[in-house]
């Protein structure tokens, strides 16, 4: 498993997750009209987007098994959002922790953020397992936040900061 810059080569695979119903219940936003071109972009621009890092995780073989992205980067109050998302065929093989301890030790170490912070769906209990595993703290809940597919939903927030991994790393 690394992670390593997105490339033109993983459409397909970027698509595959984004059109499995499965794996875009829990998202913010419609994925339906999202085809080729609109992966591309989303590429090209990472490659020269400064606010924000998307990288690809990989396996032995330099197969896509997911992205995972720093977004909304703030140097000035020195944090940053977390994001994750994998192919089915990744799930439960280890490939979301492997990139999660990555990307924070990239966010604290490389870039000296101060915090980083997610949100889920109050719903979404895999995620919810997966940020708190990575070490995410709970911060709240915002009720109704969101209306999605006809309902209002929970937005849980979590966050870690540079101390909190700190000691985490230590104990690995």
């Amino acid at each position: 498993m690394k992670l390593r810059n997105l490339l033109n080569k993983d459409v397909d695979n970027i698509l595959e997750w984004m059109k499995d119903e499965d794996i875009v219940q829990f998202f913010r936003f419609e994925t339906s009209e999202i085809n080729e071109n609109v992966v591309l972009n989303f590429i090209s621009e990472a490659h020269s987007n400064k606010n924000s890092y998307h990288f690809a995780i990989v396996n032995e073989y330099d197969e896509y098994m997911g992205t995972v992205s720093l977004k909304n980067i703030d140097k000035y109050h020195k944090n940053a959002e977390y994001s994750i998302s994998l192919r089915k065929k990744a799930m439960g093989k280890g490939y979301s922790y492997f990139a999660g301890n990555e990307m924070l030790k990239f966010a604290f170490e490389k870039l000296n953020l101060e915090r980083v912070y997610l949100n889920v769906l109050s719903k979404n209990i895999k995620s919810i397992i997966y940020c708190e595993k990575l070490g995410f703290k709970y911060e709240g809940e915002f009720k109704n936040h969101l209306y999605l597919k006809g309902n209002f939903e929970n937005l849980k927030w979590y966050a870690l900061l540079k101390e909190q991994y700190k000691c985490l790393k230590q104990n690995y």
